[in-house]
């Protein structure tokens, strides 16, 4: 993994678009998210997702950067506290060396942004649909963000799921899609005139996408964007992955997040990374190979 660098970031905000796609997100007009004011990096990122709700392998431990299998429940619903069955060994999330920092943790929205930092037994802040938040509210989740912001002081981590998009394309409306994508980008530019644009870091990923057409999730590339001062211009990030989110994290902060795969995205943005390998696919596989070397052997489907 990624040594982390000393502390660059009081506060970051991890927003999560349920359901957005890279189709998704063109369709609409966004140029907040897109970069056109500049100090914005945009990567097309690998999700590799499996269902919904009760899931495995996707944003809930890639985002959390435990890198582990896992079956996620949703919190809430399913389960309380630590929201997991590991196939494999517990691992240390985003949300725990966030709390060992002593740094506030907040979710907001669906209540799955409460996975992505190990449950809600990890939260010191909770504005979650379990607390009353319709996650399917842009004005909602704008304000409940910029008011999780606020009460992280002076340092902060805030994950935030709208559902919007997702919903609008269960429905099989296209219209709708469109007009959720435009009111989040509208909503990045409510949070990013609430924060700090030198010391503050903005990540925008989605889970999966979906699509209006069937009214169904796809294994459609998601959009992965990331704002901050110090990124110069629009910088192409390439293909990235949503493992990549926790050591991004945890870097900006200046954590150490041991199991976590991937590349520090925001040193890759503002001043460029390179792996010994010189390529981003060699790396990850390497490393899962060594991940699953130390796991113990899983019981066979059948003999």
């Amino acid at each position: 993994m990624v040594q982390p660098a000393r502390a660059m970031i009081d506060k970051v905000v991890l927003l999560i678009i349920d359901g957005m796609d890279v189709v998704n997100f063109t369709l609409g007009n966004t140029p907040t998210m897109s970069g056109l004011h500049g100090r914005t990096a945009v990567g097309v990122a690998h999700t590799e997702i499996l269902g919904a709700g009760t899931t495995i392998t996707p944003i809930a431990h890639a985002m959390m950067g435990t890198g582990q299998n896992v079956i996620a429940h949703r919190p809430g619903k399913e389960t309380k506290g630590r929201p997991y069955t590991y196939l494999g060994e517990p691992a240390t999330t985003i949300g725990d060396v966030a709390c060992q920092a002593n740094i506030p943790v907040a979710a907001v929205g669906k209540n799955e942004a409460a996975i992505v930092v190990g449950g809600v037994d990890r939260l010191d802040i909770s504005r979650l649909e379990m607390d009353g938040v319709d996650a399917n509210d842009d004005q909602a989740i704008a304000r409940e963000t910029i008011a999780a912001l606020g009460a992280c002081s002076p340092r902060g981590l805030v994950v935030a799921n709208y559902n919007g998009v997702d919903s609008a394309g269960h429905k099989g409306d296209v219209r709708g899609v469109i007009a959720a994508v435009e009111k989040t980008d509208k909503m990045v530019e409510r949070i990013l005139e609430a924060t700090d644009p030198a010391k503050s870091l903005l990540i925008i990923a989605s889970d999966h996408g979906t699509n209006p057409l069937t009214g169904r999730h796809n294994t459609v590339p998601t959009p992965l964007v990331l704002i901050n001062e110090r990124i110069e211009g629009r910088v192409n990030l390439g293909v990235v992955h949503n493992l990549e989110i926790a050591i991004t994290i945890a870097s900006a902060f200046g954590l150490s997040l041991p199991e976590a795969f991937g590349r520090d995205l925001f040193q890759l943005a503002i001043g460029g990374l390179r792996w010994d390998s010189g390529d981003y696919r060699d790396t990850l596989e390497r490393q899962l190979r060594e991940f699953k070397a130390h796991q113990p052997k899983r019981p066979r489907l059948r003999d």
